[in-house]
């Protein structure tokens, strides 16, 4: 059986975050007193305002297929909203929808870049972008970044590693999953004005752009550097913002000719995006701001409260983050008095002794952390910290 599975197959495992919130959903249905910090979604309702257009768009028999790139009153009403949003201006044609951001991120892969391109990705990353990477017959180069700086780039380093070997493509994360970071306008610029000057395309990843705190705010790098526009896919969506995970509908804004073949690949590879959730997330974007901004101002409460109990834990340590719903935590102290090597080691005795499901650090390519998501009740979070908790106790005495 296993000649009749191609090597490229061979090397694809599932989605680690994923695959978790699903072992602790039937670890649930088959009794267990699990507490899961896994899924990276908000826990709120889709608004009802949504719904109900959802509801409408099925009554009025807009359930058939649609263009591939998309219904022409949302990618209207993106190019609307992101040309304010952004600064400079965006066409219809200029935006494409796809089922989900991840999607949208495969896409974009899949038209800038040829087999053996070099894709630059920095730690932490999201599980997925190695992978996707090597799929669309890339290659990732994985650029190690440091805790010690909150795992951000530098121009400095930027310049260090393009100067070793320039990629094709960079695959950029603001807000990050998982850590949480926010990258300053001053260092978006930074960063963007290199890219421009060496020729490299970008892929930015936006998804969390509405869910910032504090004093931070997101920028986009083509906000900043207008002409990164022709170079530079920006992907975004609905899921995180508007509690809209299973609608599964993402963005992509770039230049027309880049949306053009992008949306050719996807006519071929998948059809079209899901009619009924479209016309979901066309109400989204034009009535749904109040909405999310009430499930941001909830998510930074949390994030306040979580993060305040972390800090008194005194053997992990972990960045402040500015935007996502996340923390990334650095275990490793624990790792030689826990008897585990590893991350995913210290999440599965975790899970075993306090029923407590986190993330490993590792296929984030932070082996020395575990991931924390705060889109969980105020109830469920403080039980989860005492949990955890208890479990540092148990190895620290």
């Amino acid at each position: 059986m296993s000649d009749v599975i191609s090597e490229r197959a061979k090397n694809i495992e599932p989605s680690i975050t994923l695959s978790l919130n699903t072992k602790a959903n039937n670890l649930r249905e088959a009794g267990a007193d699990v507490v899961g910090l896994a899924a990276g979604e908000p826990d709120f309702e889709t608004p009802a305002v949504i719904k109900k257009a959802a509801y409408e768009a099925i009554e009025q028999g807009k359930t058939r297929y649609t263009p591939a790139a998309g219904i022409s009153p949302l990618r209207e009403a993106i190019a609307e909203m992101y040309s304010k949003r952004l600064g400079l201006p965006y066409e219809g044609s200029e935006v494409m929808i796809s089922n989900g951001a991840k999607h949208s991120i495969f896409n974009a892969l899949y038209v800038l870049t040829n087999p053996g391109d070099e894709v630059m990705i920095f730690t932490p990353y999201w599980v997925s972008y190695p992978v996707m990477v090597k799929l669309v017959g890339a290659k990732p180069r994985i650029v190690e970044l440091n805790a010690d700086n909150d795992y951000k780039l530098t121009p400095e380093r930027l310049k260090a590693e393009v100067a070793k070997s320039k990629p094709k493509v960079i695959l950029y994360n603001s807000p990050n999953n998982p850590a949480g970071i926010v990258y300053s306008a001053e260092e978006v610029e930074a960063i963007g004005r290199i890219l421009h000057r060496e020729g490299i395309s970008l892929i930015s990843d936006e998804i969390y752009e509405f869910l910032t705190y504090k004093d931070n705010k997101h920028y986009s790098p083509v906000s900043l550097v207008p002409e990164l526009k022709e170079s530079t896919v920006v992907i975004t969506g609905v899921s995180k913002s508007y509690a809209m995970t299973g609608w599964r509908i993402g963005f992509a804004l770039s230049s027309s000719e880049v949306i053009y073949r992008m949306s050719a690949y996807q006519a071929h590879a998948t059809g079209c995006p899901n009619a009924i959730s479209q016309w979901a997330a066309l109400t989204a974007v034009k009535e749904g701001a109040e909405e999310r901004e009430m499930m941001r101002v909830e998510f930074e409460k949390r994030k306040e409260m979580f993060g305040e109990r972390l800090s008194k834990i005194s053997s992990v340590t972990f960045p402040d983050p500015g935007g996502a719903f996340y923390f990334l935590v650095d275990v490793s102290s624990m790792y030689e008095r826990c008897g585990v090597s590893g991350s995913g080691e210290f999440c599965e005795k975790l899970l075993k002794e306090k029923g407590l499901l986190l993330i490993p650090g590792g296929p984030f390519g932070c082996d020395n952390t575990v991931r924390f998501s705060f889109a969980s009740s105020e109830k469920i979070l403080n039980n989860a910290l005492d949990r955890f908790e208890n479990f540092v106790e148990d190895y620290t005495g």
